[in-house]
């Protein structure tokens, strides 16, 4: 997992910036595949309070998902929709998962600075 923005910061001062409204985000791009919908998402980025997303690679997801989301039966539609209004809303929330996965690494002894390998992806549910 991919996470920017957490630089310099030890776990103390992050779960202090979450409490004060920081969040980590995600941009999503949808691609039909006429049978099957595919969805990339962007690294990880942690948004400070009062921060707006930087999410560089938001333009281009949007425009990938506006041509080529749609193109899959029966959830495309749906989908690159759903990207769209997430992407425009400043991106979907994972603050609770990326939570739960610095948990687990420091329970297994791992400092913030091991974070950004860990390799768990982030779930999102689909809706059909």
């Amino acid at each position: 997992m991919d996470v920017r923005g957490i630089e310099g910061l030890t776990v103390a001062e992050l779960i202090d910036e979450v409490r004060h409204g920081g969040r980590f985000i995600v941009f999503r791009a949808s691609v039909g595949l006429l049978v099957a919908t595919v969805e990339l998402a962007s690294p990880v980025y942690f948004v400070r309070e009062g921060e707006r997303p930087a999410g560089a690679g938001r333009w281009w997801r949007n425009v990938l998902t506006a041509l080529a989301g749609w193109w899959a039966i029966p959830g495309g539609p749906g989908r690159a929709i759903a990207c769209l209004r997430d992407n425009s809303r400043g991106g979907q929330d994972v603050t609770v998962a990326v939570l739960r996965h610095l948990a687990m690494a420091e329970a297994r002894g791992l400092g913030l600075s091991d974070f950004p390998q860990m390799t768990t992806p982030i779930a999102r549910p689909h809706a059909a």
